[in-house]
């Protein structure tokens, strides 16, 4: 019944046009003098407010451009084939709410007609649309009325699309921010609350940057944290003598690397795969190993295995282990699971006033299981017996590693792995091996963090030296804008299937030990010159990296991830030591098994 409500509302309630702009003309091409005359609307529909361009219908319509130089140079209609050609090329229509960004460039010494361009949060730009009658403030006033729009302080010709449930930036930084009035001390004076002791510094990463990469976060917050991270970082680095010179770039020539390969996708791995390379007894064969897991690199998995498989990739099981061996070690893992459980279940209150460590971990265990993929279907609901689980299973590795604990951000690993395997001791043992190759994210001093980030960097300076340059010459070289997607391995910017895929594929250890950043690398090689092109400084750079979230596609970042490694590759002699480290090739090459969570299975 009310489907059927909502069906006839939609379909008696009228399109309004509330704005409407003749003349518009697309300029196809940024080399090319062709435009195509239109007309730009903003229209009210039952299922949003759309912003739509379409070519004029005016088959002798032309009006005169002039160019910066002063010349004019008159716009014709086409053909009606070639226009039509054209057209169907540069027309758009997308919702308010997909915009990220627009820039709008005003005709220098009163030469030339405005320009608006319209950047998408999947990081895609309209073609160019010049007004000929009219200025852009119609246009801007209008779009204000649907969502909020801000000025960048760096670029006064980019206007960002604000989100207004978190101000701006979001989706990186922020569901845990607890103490903001250590933060607000920080940003006062960062250097005397730094000052009072060294050991604040590592726990600032932890305590406020971490929260405030994974929860919404207003674009200037997450910028001030950000920065001041990197103020922190630089005085510690003043006060300490770092004799470890791993991670420094070795200045070498541009190189010039060979085109990528074209690299294609395939299916998952199915049952049949996947039996075909075990033995009799449910052990794998070796000689099939490596196939097994390269097939899984270039496919994943079909959904149906992943309770099996992951048991392996994770380390729970063996490779070479039985199936006889492998219940008998279960049960003796499940005994020990059943203790440690029982040992956080049976501290009382009146320890607890004097367990104050055991207490926070709890408390922020409490906090991110109830907001933790509440969106899933297998996580929603107030009373779901699945969140209870969820919290068992964080709190028992509390247990399990005190020294570490519990850090925002580690539900994030455990959530999917719960949804697969849909048992609570077999989903910690998983969550145990996968926390061996992760656990270093979350230490204090977020030292593995910032090497990864110093690798990333690496190697987008041998990829993309274009944008490196830009990133440097914006301060944004440190890469802190990538580190929610190095902290929880892109959990926060996939669909959580994605996520499943992305994971095993990255488990597999194939074909190198640093593919995630070589993920990384694929994002930013693909959003160059939308960075570049927009002069984006760090935070819309910010806003940006955080306007990708769910508009990814997963097979096209893998397959060019995939084609950069073999680029890389084929270069291996040309390129810096620590860069064929990191991707496992040529003299310095090192096992790929030393960095996968099933190191101890190969």
């Amino acid at each position: 019944m009310a489907d059927n409500l909502d069906s006839m509302v939609r379909s008696i309630v009228p399109e309004k046009v509330v704005l409407l702009v003749q003349d518009a003309a697309a300029k196809l091409a940024e080399d090319s003098t062709s435009y195509v005359p239109g007309v730009l609307s903003i229209t009210e529909k039952s299922s949003g407010v759309f912003i739509t361009w379409r070519p004029s219908e005016d088959p002798d319509g032309s009006w005169v451009m002039t160019s910066d130089d002063g010349n004019t140079e008159m716009v014709h209609s086409r053909s009606p084939e070639e226009k039509k050609d054209q057209g169907v090329k540069a027309a758009f229509s997308l919702d308010v709410n997909d915009l990220s960004s627009f820039r709008i460039d005003e005709p220098k010494r009163g030469v030339g007609f405005p320009m608006i361009r319209l950047i998408c949060r999947d990081g895609s730009s309209q073609v160019p649309l010049y007004f000929r009658n009219s200025s852009t403030s119609a246009f801007v006033d209008t779009l204000q009325g649907y969502i909020t729009l801000r000025r960048s302080h760096r670029d006064p010709n980019l206007i960002l699309v604000v989100d207004q449930k978190s101000e701006a930036l979001a989706k990186s930084v922020s569901m845990l921010d607890e103490n903001g009035d250590i933060l607000s001390r920080f940003m006062q004076n960062p250097y005397m609350t730094a000052m009072t002791g060294f050991s604040k510094i590592t726990s600032f990463v932890q305590d406020q940057v971490i929260p405030s990469v994974l929860n919404d976060t207003d674009a200037v917050s997450q910028e001030e944290k950000i920065r001041l991270m990197r103020e922190l970082r630089l005085a510690e680095e003043q006060m300490r003598v770092h004799s470890d010179a791993a991670g420094e770039f070795e200045v070498v020539t541009q190189l010039e690397l060979p085109p990528r390969p074209e690299i294609y996708r395939e299916s998952p791995v199915a049952q049949q795969t996947w039996d075909s390379c075990k033995l009799s007894d449910g052990s794998f064969d070796p000689k099939k190993l490596h196939y097994l897991k390269m097939n899984i690199f270039r496919g994943g998995l079909n959904a149906e295995l992943r309770k099996e498989a992951w048991k392996f990739l994770l380390g729970y099981r063996q490779w070479n282990e039985n199936d006889l061996m492998f219940e008998k070690r279960r049960a003796k893992l499940a005994q020990e699971y059943m203790h440690m459980k029982q040992q956080w279940m049976s501290i009382t209150e009146d320890q607890e006033k004097r367990f104050s460590k055991f207490v926070k971990r709890k408390s922020l265990v409490e906090k991110d299981v109830a907001r933790t993929d509440r969106t899933v279907p297998f996580f929603q609901g107030d009373d779901n017996t699945n969140l209870k689980l969820l919290h068992n299973v964080l709190m028992t590795y509390v247990m399990y590693n005190f020294d570490l604990g519990y850090v925002q951000g580690m539900s994030d690993f455990a959530s999917p792995l719960l949804f697969v395997m849909k048992d609570e001791i077999d989903t910690f043992w998983c969550f145990v091996g996968l926390m061996e190759a992760t656990h270093k994210n979350f230490e204090k001093d977020q030292a593995f963090i910032k090497l990864q980030l110093n690798q990333l960097r690496d190697l987008v300076m041998i990829v993309n030296p274009k944008l490196a340059n830009y990133l440097e010459s914006h301060q944004s070289d440190d890469m802190y804008f990538c580190f929610r997607w190095v902290l929880v391995w892109f959990k926060r910017e996939f669909s959580f299937l994605d996520t499943c895929k992305l994971w095993e594929v990255l488990w597999s250890g194939q074909p190198c030990p640093r593919f995630l950043l070589l993920v990384c690398v694929a994002i930013l090689d693909s959003q160059t010159n939308v960075i570049i092109d927009n002069q984006f400084g760090l935070t819309e750079i910010l806003k940006h990296v955080n306007d990708l979230s769910m508009h990814l596609k997963l097979d096209e970042i893998l397959t060019a991830a995939e084609a950069i490694f073999h680029q890389l590759s084929a270069s291996q002699n040309k390129l810096p030591s620590h860069i064929c480290q990191y991707l496992n090739i040529g003299e310095s090459a090192v096992s790929s098994a030393c960095s996968s969570p099933s190191k101890s299975n190969n």
